[in-house]
């Protein structure tokens, strides 16, 4: 679920003083806002929900966010676990370097005073290369509607570069989906003894954000609106989120009571199902348990089909 909004505003718009007194008046920004990057928008909502004392297992984040050391190690130093997806540019130690103040090449310029590590880090998509077979981890992720979604995943300790010098050990992810060709790289700060089954769910768990951010758009118009002011922005945010948390709420309801009669009953189910149910002046809960008993057939020999190709072209790898 989508829980709290930011608008973000470009530098300009705050740094501008000939002519951001004059757009800020003419939008409504209120005095008190400062420029801020995406980033310190993102921490400001972490903050927040901690504030409000949302529990969270971990936080994740796209490249975007993952390639920035000062808000992984404001997020370790807080204690908080994330999932940070990285570009395939970042680099990495596989093994701790040693560092060392070089020595100063001939009688001329500055004597060197800043440590430097003795042995060149390596880009994450060249350490994929290196890579034996057996390091990579066939593993199941989740239900869909086409069936199991499988990936291959490898996982490494590695010491990140950070300002040139080995950061703290921690997790490296390389994962390739299935039916996709590019590898996709993670770093998280889990503990080195965490399963590799929980480093998997929190590897793929930023599907369900943006199926979030996606359902928004779709259902309830969160792309949908012209306005030049903040009020009305923040206005139509916020009740689109409201709109999608009572939605949710109806089906999550639904889906609680129906659960007895249909155990596999889902949230997708619901809706589908309301949307047969609900232009028709009568129905009865007879005529209900047909349509969940249709659907899941329909899913179940999806699935079995998906998993017999997937054994079969694993048969074929092997």
């Amino acid at each position: 679920m989508l829980l709290d909004k930011r608008l973000y505003l470009p530098e300009e718009w705050i740094q501008d003083k000939e002519r951001s007194k004059e757009r800020r008046k003419k939008c409504g920004v209120p005095e008190n806002i400062v420029f801020q990057t995406k980033a310190q928008l993102g921490l400001e909502q972490i903050y927040k929900a901690m504030g409000r004392k949302i529990p969270f297992g971990w936080i994740g984040m796209d490249s975007h966010y993952g390639q920035q050391p000062w808000l992984l190690d404001e997020l370790e130093s807080q204690g908080l676990l994330y999932i940070a997806d990285i570009p395939c540019d970042t680099r990495v130690w596989l093994e701790l370097p040693q560092t060392k103040v070089p020595l100063r090449n001939g009688d001329r310029g500055r004597k060197p005073t800043k440590l430097k590590a003795t042995e060149q880090p390596i880009e994450v998509h060249r350490v994929a290369l290196h890579l034996e077979q057996n390091q990579w981890n066939s593993m199941y992720v989740r239900d869909t509607e086409r069936g199991q979604l499988w990936s291959l995943l490898a996982f490494l300790r590695v010491y990140p570069v950070v300002d040139e010098l080995p950061g703290r050990q921690t997790w490296l992810i390389l994962r390739k989906d299935e039916g996709e060709q590019k590898l996709k790289y993670q770093y998280s700060n889990a503990p080195s003894d965490t399963p590799l089954e929980r480093l998997v769910e929190m590897s793929h768990s930023r599907y369900w954000m943006e199926r979030a951010i996606q359902d928004a758009k779709g259902e309830a118009g969160l792309d949908e609106y012209e306005l030049r002011s903040w009020r009305g922005w923040h206005h139509h945010m916020t009740m689109t989120i409201l709109a999608m948390f009572l939605a949710m709420l109806f089906l999550l309801e639904l889906q609680i009571d129906w659960k007895p009669k249909a155990p596999e009953l889902t949230l997708q189910d619901v809706r589908e199902i309301l949307e047969v149910i609900l232009p028709k002046r009568e129905i009865t809960p007879d005529e209900i348990l047909r349509l969940i008993e249709q659907k899941h057939k329909a899913k179940l020999s999806a699935h079995r089909s998906k998993h017999r190709k997937y054994e079969l072209g694993r048969e074929k790898r092997m």
